[in-house]
């Protein structure tokens, strides 16, 4: 004979789980995400390569990977939102550099400059989605 687990919610636990549901969705992540993503890649920009300005236009904050990139890509996520360079063979090189040229970082330490604020302010938003659902809900 199999266990069964009898849980007994209070109305308002019940109500919250189900406005995490109605808040923690795709549209409602993405822009969150973003948001907190493009500081960081405004540092990439800011830091990139000058030569052409082409690497520098090439960082975006999006869902959307190139063909290349989506390619070499393993998920390991539901929801992904990307902030980097384009596929450009120069930010690789740029990054760590070669046996021609030294590397010039501006993926790595941008990262570093900016997660924690933004896993953070991602985390806080989320939460801020969640209770503003149950309170509609």
């Amino acid at each position: 004979m199999k266990p069964t687990i009898k849980l007994v919610l209070s109305k308002n636990l019940k109500s919250n789980l189900k406005a995490m549901g109605k808040a923690l969705r795709r549209e409602t992540l993405v822009p969150i995400i973003e948001d907190h993503l493009e500081p960081m890649a405004e540092d990439m920009r800011s830091h990139a390569a000058r030569a052409s300005g082409e690497m520098a236009d090439s960082v975006t904050v999006g869902t959307e990977l190139s063909p290349a990139q989506a390619e070499t890509n393993e998920p390991i996520a539901e929801i992904e939102v990307y902030a980097g360079p384009g596929p450009l063979p120069q930010a690789i090189q740029e990054e760590f550099g070669n046996f021609r040229q030294e590397p010039r970082p501006f993926i790595r330490p941008a990262f570093d400059t900016h997660v924690d604020k933004a896993l953070r302010r991602v985390a806080n938003d989320g939460v801020d989605a969640v209770l503003k659902a149950a309170k509609k809900g």
